[in-house]
């Protein structure tokens, strides 16, 4: 990006910028991982426009320029003019340009970047003429262009000292160096598209060389790394994909970029505003959640409050709330899966934050030339804030929660096709409710609560991407417990082992035949003891009081589940504008009590045609199964005989981009339920014995709406979303039963996310919600029973009441402060802005004679304070 005049002679490069900008990740159009970024492979030098060159002038012009799969130039907008004819010249050169394509997952893709084409006018150097007999003059003057605040290497960034006529632009580390810098103090001026003009004063010194170091500050600075945002190859109905430099800072998410997911249509409000995934009226236990892949045994902390995966870590998240294809099984609700990112490899770095609830850091670093590693850890301190609280903000009891996490990975990329990485990850909550009086009107709430959650998982993954074939492969092995130790009778003390291997391949046969397919083992060793009722309250239906229960005791019960699973999918076009995508899955589960293992067959269609540039069709159908979980099939207390629950779903709707910026998305979904796991009170014969049955698949139930996503993607300044969902969740219990809602029906569900950067370090959030409030089941009166010595509810029809709607203001604001080598980030996240406490449920006295709703938390700051260097 240099041109050099003495007195008419011109030199001209371009430099790619460092914001590229094509595709929106959507709820639709999704947002792939930059691989490998597109590389200039020819250069045409552009001409100095003449009257430029008369008048002495320099410019520089922004252009957007559309790269194809073979890195072939297919467009140049102006984004930025210069005028002056610097606009037609730069056009006419990049045109001509030739890239190494980009890679988009590994996969050769049509990317969009920005490119600044700069002429500069200076003074020809005075130079020796070459007569073969004089040496080169030595290097005296070189260094280094970083970013500021992240220390980043600044690539193709121009330094040049204006008054010499000397420039030169650096290299992909950032490095750049002179020869024959006179002796004396010259202006040193570096510039890059993107970054704000540098300018400082160096003294060089005869025989010595001068070393330098400057630190270039981004126009919009933001910690967080934005990379190529292309399309990836689209094969689902609806996915939408999060980058995490997109999320990082939605209102009310405490900075967790999983908890943006509970944004998206389809997904409905959790009570308390906790962990629960809700996607399209199914229990969160319906839904799988994935890293990598490869479930995780949960993805919220207690309460919803943070991931248990660090957000640091991540590159992205892609959320299919259904239809999704055949890779994902052992779900009928949605999947979420979320991808980790590699190490950094080219320096040392790191965050650390402090908030009002939690402390966490993150490390990384490249260790060798192709090893690179990182760890994380996270430390809430909830627990010991309460304990400090006065009692009467604590109603006579304490809650005590506490949770950790901690991640460590090594990538080691051992050539251009073979790449291996490390996982380890742990997660561990524990929760204490401690009554310290019995209340006033109840003598029976009386004792202690105990409740632990822990998992701990090893990763292995192996990836190979040959000319075609591409291979990947993850081993995992874990351990974890669940133990509950409620006031009175009951509790659980679950221990479990568990392994897991994921193998896919996919081979593209031509440009319209892809074939994909693979392999899921995953296998559970639990052993269980626990005080349970006989009667498991299922979906629905109210809990009776602890006394007039009855319980029975399991004493380390050892139990074993083994779930093998293979799929296939072919990816097909017809027609350019046509991808046709259908798959099958073959899913099997055994368990120990089991007499026979079952197996489900699960076909799958998807289709997507582009009508036009701006607007597709979108569509598809599909069988799908969730097995029996934890105690269900056990002989003790479920069913080892129960099927899979089943869900028939299909869907439709378009999808409208009217510019790269702007994305529109609207579905409608109808799924059709069968085989729901309810309480049964027949008996079956078992070992030529009559036992009680105790549960069965005779539910039914349809779960049926629309959805509509309007999303503005990520710029330099703003990025927002409205998500809208109309839905209706129905399901009748047994045969001749009547309709009645789910319990996590919620007819509208409204979210609007928004979020801009001011200038001065200033960025500015808020994120409106609204939701239908969930069903409720009415107690309509109540029968003293003498013996238990405790009043016991009639409930009246199941979900014939509905909570009040929820509504609720979450704002954020973050003030920046960006130095040399880091970057400070000092944050307040208020939830609940204008104090409206939601309705989460409904309280009886002792004897039920007395309700009142009970509310969830009032308006709730959190500040805190982040480092990144």
């Amino acid at each position: 990006m240099v041109l050099l005049l003495a007195p008419v002679l011109a030199l001209a490069q371009g430099t790619q910028g460092a914001v590229p900008d094509a595709g929106t990740a959507d709820g639709g159009a999704a947002t792939g991982v930059l691989t490998r970024p597109p590389e200039l492979k020819r250069q045409v030098e552009a001409p100095y426009p003449p009257e430029a060159l008369r008048q002495q002038l320099s410019g520089t012009v922004l252009l957007q320029v559309d790269i194809s799969d073979t890195g072939a130039v297919t467009d140049v907008q102006v984004l930025e003019p210069a005028g002056n004819g610097f606009d037609e010249a730069a056009i006419a050169a990049v045109r001509q340009f030739e890239f190494e394509p980009a890679e988009v997952d590994g996969v050769p893709s049509p990317v969009r970047i920005n490119y600044a084409y700069q002429f500069v006018w200076r003074e020809e150097p005075v130079t020796q003429a070459a007569d073969g007999g004089v040496p080169e003059l030595p290097v005296n003057f070189s260094g280094l262009a970083l970013e500021r605040g992240t220390r980043k290497p600044l690539e193709a960034a121009e330094v040049a000292l204006p008054a010499l006529g000397l420039s030169t632009t650096t290299d992909g580390e950032g490095r750049f160096s002179l020869r024959g810098v006179p002796q004396g103090t010259h202006e040193v001026v570096v510039v890059l598209p993107g970054y704000q003009r540098f300018t400082t004063q160096e003294t060089v010194t005869e025989g010595e060389q001068t070393r330098a170091t400057y630190y270039v500050r981004k126009r919009i600075f933001s910690p967080f790394e934005t990379v190529v945002r292309s399309e990836r190859e689209r094969k689902e109905v609806t996915r939408t994909t999060l980058q995490v430099a997109e999320v990082q800072r939605v209102p009310g998410t405490q900075g967790d970029t999983l908890k943006v997911v509970q944004n998206l249509p389809g997904v409905a409000r959790p009570a308390f505003n906790g962990g629960d995934i809700v996607i399209r009226g199914t229990g969160p236990q319906q839904s799988g959640v994935y890293l990598d892949g490869v479930r995780i045994p949960l993805l919220y902390h207690f309460g919803g409050l943070n991931s248990v995966y660090n957000s640091d870590l991540l590159e992205s998240l892609d959320y299919l709330p259904g239809n999704f294809p055949a890779a994902y099984g052992n779900a009928i609700g949605g999947i979420i899966d979320v991808k980790s990112r590699a190490p950094r490899t080219d320096r040392f770095g790191g965050t650390a934050s402090v908030s009002l609830i939690e402390a966490n850091a993150v490390l990384e670093a490249p260790v060798a030339k192709d090893v690179s590693v990182a760890i994380a850890g996270r430390r809430s301190y909830i627990d010991g804030v309460l304990k400090l609280a006065p009692e009467d903000v604590t109603d006579g009891f304490r809650v005590a929660p506490r949770y950790y996490d901690a991640q460590a990975r090594v990538e080691w990329r051992a050539s251009s096709r073979h790449s291996f990485d490390f996982l380890t990850l742990t997660s561990d909550d524990q929760l204490g409710l401690v009554f310290e009086r019995p209340s006033d009107d109840d003598p029976t709430a009386s004792g202690d609560f105990r409740l632990r959650t822990g998992f701990t998982q090893l990763r292995l993954r192996h990836r190979y991407r040959g000319e075609k074939l591409r291979l990947d492969t993850i081993g995992m092995y874990g351990w974890g417990i669940v133990l509950v130790n409620p006031p009175g009778v009951g509790g659980i003390d679950l221990r479990y082992r568990e392994g897991t291997l994921r193998t896919t391949a996919e081979y593209p046969f031509s440009d319209a035949v892809t074939l994909a397919g693979g392999l899921d083992v995953s296998a559970q060793r639990a052993r269980l003891t626990s005080e349970t009722s006989t009667t498991i309250s299922r979906e629905g239906q109210p809990e009776l009081p602890d006394p007039v229960r009855d319980y029975t005791r399991i004493e380390s019960k050892r139990a074993t589940q083994y779930y093998p699973a293979t799929w296939v999918e072919a990816r097909l076009k017809p027609l350019p504008e046509l991808l046709v995508v259908p798959g099958l899955r073959s899913e099997s589960y055994v368990y120990t009590d089991q007499a026979d293992p079952r197996r489900v067959f699960s076909p799958r269609l998807a289709a997507r045609y582009a009508l036009t540039e701006q607007w597709t069709l979108k569509g598809g159908t599909g069988v799908y199964h969730v097995f029996p979980t934890q105690g269900e099939p056990i002989l003790e207390i479920g069913n080892p005989e129960l099927l899979a629950e089943r869900s028939v779903q299909s869907s439709l709707g378009a999808e409208w981009k009217p510019s790269q910026e702007w994305f529109v998305s609207a579905e409608g979904f109808y799924n059709r339920l069968s085989r729901l796991v309810v309480n049964s009170s027949r008996t079956v014969e078992r070992g030529g014995q009559q036992v009680p049955e105790r549960l069965a698949n005779d539910g039914r139930g349809t779960v049926y709406g629309a959805e509509l996503l309007v999303r503005r993607a990520l710029t330099d300044r703003l990025f927002g979303w409205l998500a809208y969902t109309v839905s209706r969740s129905e399901r009748t219990d047994r045969p001749g039963a009547g309709t009645r809602l789910f319990d996590n029906d919620q007819t509208h569900v409204l979210t609007l996310v928004g979020s801009y950067k001011l200038p001065g370090g200033w960025e500015l959030g808020a994120r409106f919600r609204f939701a239908s409030g969930n069903p409720t089941t009415p107690v309509v009166g109540s029968v003293r029973d003498d013996l238990a010595d405790v009043y016991v509810p009639f409930y009246g029809a199941v979900n014939s009441e509905r909570l009040p709607s929820f509504h609720q203001l979450d704002v954020r604001v973050d003030k920046t402060w960006v130095y040399e080598r880091w970057s400070l980030n000092l944050f307040l996240d208020l939830t609940n802005a204008y104090n409206r406490a939601a309705f989460e449920g409904v309280t009886y006295s002792y004897n039920y004679s007395q309700r009142e709703y009970f509310r969830g938390l009032p308006i709730l700051p959190v500040l805190g304070v982040k480092g990144s260097f």
